[in-house]
């Protein structure tokens, strides 16, 4: 993007889909690989906190554009990007396989080295198992056997949908709102998003405590109660605060912005069997990745503008509009509480047997 010649949008075009091509490829590998290093009892703090600093990259991106955008243009800006993407290739060559994985594949003696490593101990300590199970080969296809985990992984994973339609309104209301500058609203939105990364770490700390179902619930609900706060009382004032400006804080550390997102994340990559883990996780964030569509079309269709992709913001459809922002929150709450599967302490083994047969099936099994 940073070599995009003169008025050659295409170009850029192609180049910022090669982008988000490998993002969203890069985080379908990612967290189960990590979670597949992780033991049970640590593996929601790991996983959401694996995730808290992905709120600080736009701010970071938001402050060196207002530092130094005018000084190294945005080609210069794009070319900073080159930074972290190296800093995520030397983690890629230093991490070892998922042991997992290799001995899926019947790959025991680089299981043991990948083990090792993550234990910091010698390989030789580790020992072989003296029988290997048969090479494990899985078709794609097989996702859909499980239709609970996919639709649990999409209706959670929809929670999004009202992040993504207040981001196209979001600098712009707090303009109106606060009847301040962009320049102004700008750097106030800053620190809304800043507040998600302690908020992460929070969500990430709940999992592991209420588990996963109480943990999304009662995130899903908080973030619910602000954005529909943010929209009743956009126009109230405490002394010199004003609660709409006060509600998207708490939006931004409770709801999907923060600790909502540290949940939700990592557990739409618990919901498969070991087989298929990256595949399901890789296909529900996939397909709730809709979400960021149909978020600007909603608040296109409330705002009744023509733009189903920017709808020009207007305090007349605020109350609506954040109603409907809530919405995806409480569906969401609704799919943890009726469809959901608790994976709070369960190692990979215990959740493969609790997916691929019904929850009372294993639970007769063990009783």
């Amino acid at each position: 993007m940073a070599l995009t010649p003169h008025g050659a949008w295409p170009f850029m075009v192609a180049m910022r889909f090669i982008v988000g091509f490998g993002n969203a490829g890069m985080v379908a590998v990612d967290l189960p690989l990590l979670q597949e290093f992780m033991p049970a009892s640590k593996r929601g703090w790991v996983s959401g906190l694996a995730t808290a600093l992905l709120p600080a990259g736009p701010a970071l991106a938001a402050a060196l554009s207002a530092s130094l955008g005018a000084i190294i243009g945005w080609r210069g800006l794009f070319a900073i990007g080159l930074l972290p993407a190296a800093m995520a290739f030397m983690i890629r060559v230093w991490v070892p396989e998922s042991p997992r994985w290799l001995i899926g594949q019947g790959r025991v003696k680089e299981a043991r080295r990948s083990l090792a490593w993550a234990l910091q101990i010698d390989p030789e300590q580790i020992s072989v198992p003296v029988a290997v199970a048969e090479v494990q080969r899985t078709s794609w296809a097989e996702l859909f056997k499980y239709p609970r985990s996919i639709a649990v992984g999409c209706l959670t994973g929809l929670s999004q949908t009202g992040v993504a339609g207040l981001g196209l309104w979001g600098v712009v209301l707090l303009a109106l709102i606060l009847k301040v500058s962009p320049a102004e609203a700008s750097f106030l939105a800053i620190w809304i998003g800043l507040t998600a990364v302690p908020g992460r770490a929070v969500g990430a700390w709940l999992s592991d405590l209420l588990g996963r179902r109480y943990a999304g619930i009662l995130t899903g609900l908080l973030g619910a109660a602000a954005m529909l706060a943010a929209g009743y009382w956009h126009d109230v004032y405490v002394g010199a605060f004003s609660v709409y400006y006060l509600m998207l804080l708490a939006h931004g550390f409770i709801g999907g912005p923060g600790a909502n997102f540290a949940i939700v994340f990592p557990y739409m990559a618990e919901l498969w069997p070991a087989t298929l883990r990256a595949s399901g996780f890789g296909f529900v964030y996939g397909t709730s990745n809709i979400g960021k569509f149909i978020g600007p079309a909603g608040l296109a269709v409330i705002a009744g503008a023509s733009n189903y992709v920017a709808p020009k913001a207007t305090l007349d459809a605020i109350v609506p509009a954040f109603i409907y922002f809530s919405s995806w929150y409480f569906l969401a709450a609704l799919a943890f509480l009726l469809i959901g599967v608790e994976t709070r302490g369960r190692t990979i083994e215990q959740l493969d047997a609790a997916i691929v047969r019904p929850a009372s099936t294993v639970a007769a099994s063990h009783g």
